[in-house]
């Protein structure tokens, strides 16, 4: 017994330590708490906060997905169509690499490096032993998206939306429950081509939000937007898979933190 609990100690203070080292704040930064000051010029000026920020978030590629994610895969799985060009989304020109028979076409490389920062804030919350939840209201992808969920202990919601769900959890369910620490949309739009509801919700709760947006969508009140085909199985069976690894990976660096390996 003293055998076990000796082993569960040591455990705990590597895991402990190993946060701390990746905790540590930049060589730049004089404290590691900022001041109220600091804080209250933050809210319109983030940048001044990233000194306290931990190095590991610092780190633009963790997890190191530039090297996962390659242009000609997703080339394959039909992420550079969009929609006709008549119903591009003026704020959707920027990821736009032109057209080709009326068909709006996504730039992948800039594709890619917006899904590269979707991946590694994905593995991140997993690493901290996050709840994320995938929503869809394709009915196409639906319950695929529901068995990528389950693949990684995560959860879903992919039937109609309603309305409180996040704000009015209290109201509905008669009990507060956990919220998710992140929402990651495989579409952003519903069956009547308006934004998701739980967009919206989401931006009130302050949680953060990843959505893959197409040519059509509207990017507003999204933390981690990634411009692509939102339509086709291929697209979202890419898409499903890299979110699958990105969960794994921090998943397994998790477990490796609290081995104290």
């Amino acid at each position: 017994m003293k055998r076990v609990v000796s082993t569960a100690i040591r455990a705990e203070r590597a895991f402990s330590s190993r946060i701390t080292a990746l905790q540590k704040p930049t060589p730049s930064a004089s404290s590691s708490v900022p001041d109220r000051a600091t804080l209250e010029k933050g809210t319109v000026q983030p940048t001044v906060l990233k000194p306290f920020v931990s190095a590991s978030l610092q780190h633009e590629d963790l997890f190191s997905f530039d090297k996962l994610v390659h242009v000609d895969e997703m080339f394959k799985a039909r992420l550079h169509y969009g929609h006709k060009v008549g119903t591009v989304n003026n704020n959707m020109k920027w990821a736009l690499y032109g057209e080709r028979l009326g068909v709006c076409l996504f730039d992948l490389d800039v594709t890619k490096k917006y899904l590269v920062r979707a991946l590694n804030f994905v593995a991140h919350v997993a690493m901290r032993g996050g709840m994320i939840m995938f929503v869809t209201s394709n009915r196409d992808t639906m319950f695929d998206v529901e068995k990528a969920a389950e693949e990684v202990g995560q959860y879903s919601h992919v039937r109609k939306w309603q309305s409180g769900t996040l704000t009015n959890t209290r109201q509905l369910l008669g009990a507060s429950v956990r919220l998710p620490d992140a929402i990651c949309f495989l579409s952003t739009l519903t069956s009547l081509g308006e934004n998701h509801p739980a967009i919206i919700e989401a931006a009130k709760m302050a949680i953060p939000t990843i959505g893959i947006v197409d040519s059509n969508s509207d990017p507003a009140y999204l933390t981690y937007l990634v411009p692509a085909n939102d339509d086709t199985p291929q697209s979202v069976e890419y898409l499903l898979r890299m979110f699958k690894e990105a969960i794994r990976k921090g998943q397994e660096e998790r477990r490796r933190l609290q081995q104290g390996k």
